[in-house]
């Protein structure tokens, strides 16, 4: 404590002796409140950009994002792919590091038009490969920049189509809509091996199974829908007369995106009671919410009016990490222990 003392008298003591009418001006008091918290070893200062990350403009540093992460998921390992046309990119939750995928080009970006070239990577449940779309394919790849497309004619790979990763049987498998309005899942190592997941005949672009396939919602063009595996029928009306990017959850619950895009609406696939929320960032939207491998995280973008900022979740509390700019963000992480 001598010593933290003695550095910080000194450093008093400069500051006024650069000021002839031994005041301190206004910029050098700010200067004067961040060496007195650096010195005493607290990281106040810091603190306060963590617990506000999406205050300002600027993309958080390293640090601040490693730091957010290990605040919010304790320790945990966590990988978040995003795209930043025309890359796709990986970044490190654990460091903060980004990096670029090698031989990966992708398409999207602002605009109506241009967001619906978005690549939408989708991360399998290892976290070991991801799919993404690209100039009417759809491809599954990895981190050392391999890829192939998954191929069925079935397959709806147009612009908006989202698909997502479900491992049952044994195998993965892409799932997501055909042309005639099914839902279709398609092993990306075989794509001769595929099957019907669901036979409505209705669904527009937007679809995805729950983490124990029982579950698939989707929307119509009008609402969301929650319906079982293997059905025919549109299921239960979830929406209210919404539809808006529904997603699924790696356990058996669903969410939709209300109007306004204030926050994603959470229900239990099996009965379609409304569970919860998960509301946007102060001052911000919504848009594109993918939820991760693991229940209680998910990560989702801003969107709107070209805003890129992208967010990692707490589902259970709300708690949200600023992660930097990018589109279509989709976490993954570890196992829990």
């Amino acid at each position: 404590m001598e010593e933290i003392a003695s550095r910080y008298n000194c450093f008093l003591f400069t500051m006024k002796d650069q000021n002839r009418s031994g005041q301190i001006p206004f910029l050098k008091k700010i200067l004067l409140v961040f060496a007195a918290f650096s010195l005493l070893g607290g990281g106040l200062l810091f603190l306060s950009v963590l617990d506000k990350p999406d205050a300002g403009s600027r993309e958080p540093s390293a640090w601040e994002i490693a730091s957010g992460w290990e605040k919010l998921a304790r320790g945990r390992k966590g990988k978040v792919i995003f795209a930043s046309p025309p890359r796709l990119l990986v970044l490190n939750l654990g460091n903060g590091e980004k990096k670029e995928l090698p031989g990966i080009v992708v398409a999207g970006g602002k605009g109506r038009n241009a967001r619906g070239k978005s690549p939408c990577p989708f991360w399998a449940p290892n976290g070991g490969k991801f799919l993404y779309r690209f100039a009417g394919h759809v491809y599954v790849g990895d981190e050392q920049g391999h890829k192939a497309i998954v191929a069925d004619p079935r397959m709806d790979m147009g612009d908006e189509a989202s698909w997502s990763w479900l491992t049952a049987f044994g195998k993965d498998w892409a799932v997501g809509p055909a042309l005639n309005g099914d839902m279709i899942a398609v092993n990306p190592a075989d794509p001769g091996a595929s099957w019907i997941v669901y036979y409505g005949k209705n669904i527009k672009k937007h679809c995805e199974i729950t983490g124990s396939g029982k579950f698939v919602v989707y929307d119509d063009g009008r609402s969301v829908y929650v319906a079982r595996n293997g059905s025919s029928g549109p299921g239960m009306n979830i929406s209210r007369g919404q539809s808006c990017r529904p997603c699924a959850a790696p356990d058996d619950r669903v969410a939709w995106l209300a109007q306004g895009h204030s926050g994603y609406r959470i229900h239990d696939a099996a009965g379609g009671r409304e569970l919860a929320s998960i509301l946007a960032p102060p001052g911000e939207e919504i848009y594109r919410l993918n939820w991760s491998n693991d229940p209680d995280f998910a990560a989702h973008m801003y969107g709107s009016r070209g805003n890129e900022r992208m967010h990692v979740r707490r589902v259970s509390n709300g708690g949200y990490l600023y992660i930097g700019n990018g589109w279509d963000p989709d976490l993954w992480l570890e196992p829990a222990r």
